[in-house]
Formats: structure tokens, C-alpha cells, sequence
């Protein structure tokens, strides 16, 4: 692998941090697996008798939820259903509809996105597992569990980049990357410079975000963006979250009751700097002051509010993810150039997603790296990609079944899981991760 670059880095107005809400519960290196035992060998992940959210109260409420206590206990759970993992089992004696054969005759996974159940009869609809998201509960404990409380912990789309971060590698699935904020994209949010006229060099007219610890979930993103899962992140392509703008899923089934039409599809979702007149000054640019006003963040509010769910907990977190990224002290819902290190994943990450790769002998996060001063002089981050440009941050929720929740993108492209979580967890219409048995 080439080594990195790293010219004197760009500079920030000020140095941001997400205080708006206490930590959730002290570090507590305790863990256990849950789960309610069904047929074939696999479960509803989660402790008996739970939803999905065992820490958030039931959804239809209007403000945020608030600041629980989560232990491992919640989110370490199962490993991921080796039923669910694979494109088909029927070369190892699954036989469509009979009960009696290997993985009770469910011989492959629909992903809601892209496929209908007549497509593949007796196959379980699944999608994206709510509890990925940015700022869940479950990723904000596993980020204290872990002693890493000044980064937040997010999952992202990303494609190899050759030569580049990753390597000769074949597949990005479970890699996980430490990403440090340098300024908004020149290419994509001009209007967040200090200088929009002649940002050179580049400097934020906004706090930069806590860095992020990144798990790689998706594939077709592109090799030079991390495409972070956040509430109302965005549609692309594809949409299993609602039907909205004329955008459906194949399966006909979604994770949304309701969902903001805005910035949809393929505008960034619920994206205050883009968006909202009212988050932009005179000569439409986005400052501090801009952003933060109430003006700006009621018109946020009202767009993130639209947000709504029958999944246990789901309407609050979703709302919660989509509020705070769009606040000026944890703005992640901007296109950001960003350093980059590729690192060994953090235990409890790995807990959260299910997929955990054997040690590569990578990096550990680097948790002395926190501004884009110290990565730019950090022989181990990354200033550019192979297109000759700093790594950038985009943003997207489309609920689909994550492509690295099937084995063939993790194992089949030549990387060595750690045991039977070999793989993302996927979660069926009700939020609820597929694991096997409790062991």
C-alpha cells in the first residue's frame, strides 16, 4: 500500500463536539448474547421479550428520545443468522417450502429493496437494521463501551479504493476506518466555507464534527466517498424506507409509516445547507450563526418530524439522527473532506453490526488524532484518494439489506471473519436482527 500524503492541513473556525445530550452509561466491558428461539436455527436477535429498542420508549412522540442507560447486554448479541447470509442454500439441501430441510426450506433472503416475494417464494423480507444508524443508542454505548468517547461511531457505503486506503483489497465489507473532518467539500458545499468566493485554502465556516469511527456496510458507493447512514440521509437508487416522490421498493414493504419528501431522491435528504432558505444568509451562505438560528433548525425540526414509524422506538431515533446531524456542533449532514485511516474495528462496533474481521494487523484508532492539524501531519491518515482528492463524507438512508450482510462479500471476496459473525446483521420489517440460537 502507497504511503500516505499529508500536506499542512486546513483550519476550522472552531473545533466542534456533540454535547447536547450526557453520556449514556459509564464503559462497562461486560457482554452477553439474548434471544428468542425460533425454527431453523435462527432468532429474532435482542434479550428475550424485547423489540428492537429495548431503551427507547414507544415512538409517535414529537421530541427526541431521551439519554438511557444501555449495556452491552443490549446490543452484543447472537451471532448473524447463517440463514440470512448467503444468495442461496439450495446446493447445500434446502429445499424451497419444506420445513424439514436445511434452514426450514427458506432457501434464500429478499432484500426489500430490490426483490418481491414471489421472486423467491418462502423467503424472508429484510432490510437494514435500525440500530446502525448515526447517534443510535446502541452505536453511542458501544462508542463509550469501546473508551472512544470523542469519536461517534457510524456504518458507510464504501467501494474499494485500489491503490488508495484499501489496498489490493476485493472488498471494503467490515473494514472500518478512523475519518477526521478537515472542512467542507470544495466540489459539493461551497456555501459552508468561510470564503465561498476563494476557498483556498479551504476553511470551515462551521464547527467540524467529532471524528468518525466507520464501519464499511455498503458496496456501490464509490471508491473515494464514506456514505454515512444517518436519519433522512437521502434516497438513492434504491428505497425501502417509504414511498415517496415516486420512489417504491420491489418488496412493496417499507420501515416508514411516513417520511420527509425533501431532498428526495438524490438530493441528500433532510439537509438544512441545501434545503432551507432560512439556514443561509443574504448572499446564501451558511455561517454559524445561520445554521444554528431558530429560524433554520425549526424548519429542520418540522422536516425531521415528518419522520414516522411502527418499529418500536424507530419514529424517535430516526427524528433524533435527522435533528442532530443537521445542528451546527455535529453537522454530518454535509458532503466533508475528511483524513482517513483505515484501522482494526473496536470491539463493541463489531457487537452493534455483527461482522467482525480477524485482526489484519492494522492500526488501533488513533484517539490522540481528533483535528485535521494533527491527521495532517500523521503519516498513517490518508489526504487524498487515487482521483488526486481528499476523501470526502456524503449521506444516505435507503433501508435496504446491506450488500455486506452476505458472506459472499466478505468471505467470497477473500477477507477472514472472525467465527460465525462473519457478516452484517439484517433485521426483518419489524427492526429485529436476524441471529442465530443463543449459544
Amino acid at each position: 500500500m502507497p504511503s500516505p500524503m499529508n500536506p499542512p492541513g486546513p483550519t476550522s473556525t472552531l473545533a466542534g463536539s456533540d454535547t447536547s445530550r450526557p453520556p449514556i452509561n459509564k464503559p462497562d466491558e461486560s457482554a452477553g448474547a439474548g434471544g428468542r428461539s425460533v425454527e431453523a436455527g435462527f432468532t429474532a436477535g435482542g434479550n428475550a421479550g424485547q423489540s428492537a429498542f429495548p431503551m427507547v420508549p414507544g415512538n409517535g412522540g414529537s421530541t427526541p428520545a431521551p439519554s438511557v442507560s444501555v449495556s452491552p447486554s443490549d446490543y452484543a448479541i447472537a451471532p448473524p443468522s447463517q440463514c440470512h447470509n448467503r444468495f442461496d442454500y439450495q446446493a447445500e439441501g434446502c429445499i424451497p417450502g419444506d420445513e424439514s430441510t436445511l434452514c426450514g426450506g427458506k432457501c434464500n433472503t429478499i432484500n426489500a429493496c430490490l426483490e418481491t416475494p414471489d421472486e423467491k417464494p418462502f423467503a424472508d423480507v429484510t432490510f437494514i437494521c435500525p440500530r446502525f444508524m448515526l447517534f443510535s443508542d446502541q452505536m453511542r454505548q458501544a462508542a463509550i463501551d469501546d473508551g472512544n468517547t470523542d469519536f461517534n461511531y457510524a456504518i458507510v457505503g464504501h467501494d474499494v479504493d485500489r491503490g488508495g486506503i484499501d489496498g489490493e483489497a476485493d472488498s471494503s465489507c467490515c473494514q472500518c476506518y478512523q475519518l477526521v473532518f478537515a472542512h467542507p467539500s470544495v466540489n459539493n458545499e461551497r456555501q459552508a466555507q468561510l470564503n465561498p468566493d476563494n476557498p483556498t485554502p479551504p476553511t470551515s465556516a462551521l464547527p467540524l464534527p467529532k471524528p468518525l469511527i466507520a464501519q464499511s456496510f455498503n458496496t456501490a458507493a464509490t471508491p473515494h466517498s464514506f456514505d454515512v447512514y444517518m436519519g433522512a440521509g437521502g434516497l438513492g437508487a434504491n428505497n425501502a424506507c417509504a414511498p415517496v416522490v415516486g420512489s417504491t421498493s420491489r418488496s412493496g414493504q417499507y420501515m416508514y409509516t411516513a417520511y420527509p419528501e425533501v431532498g428526495q431522491t438524490s438530493g441528500g435528504g433532510v439537509k438544512a445547507v441545501t434545503h432551507f432558505p432560512q439556514c443561509k444568509n443574504d448572499i446564501q451562505w451558511v455561517t454559524e450563526q445561520t445554521l444554528s438560528s431558530d429560524a433554520c433548525q425549526a424548519e429542520v425540526r418540522a422536516a425531521c418530524e415528518q419522520i414516522e414509524s411502527t418499529i418500536d422506538g424507530l419514529t424517535e431515533q430516526a427524528r433524533d439522527s435527522c435533528l442532530r446531524s443537521n445542528r451546527v456542533e455535529s453537522a454530518y449532514h454535509l458532503n466533508w473532506s475528511v483524513y482517513a485511516m483505515k484501522v482494526e474495528c473496536p470491539r463493541h462496533l463489531t457487537e452493534v453490526t455483527g461482522c467482525r474481521l480477524a485482526p489484519q494487523g492494522l492500526p488501533q484508532v488513533d484517539r490522540s488524532t481528533l483535528s485535521a492539524d494533527r491527521a495532517a501531519t500523521n503519516t498513517g491518515f490518508f489526504n487524498q484518494a487515487t482521483n488526486g482528492e481528499m476523501y470526502e463524507t456524503t449521506t444516505m438512508e435507503d433501508c435496504c439489506r446491506p450488500s455486506c450482510a452476505n458472506t459472499d462479500w466478505v468471505e467470497g471476496r477473500g477477507l477472514t471473519p472472525d467465527g460465525d459473525y462473519n457478516a452484517f446483521y439484517s433485521c426483518d420489517a419489524a427492526g429485529i436482527p436476524l441471529t442465530e440460537q443463543p449459544r
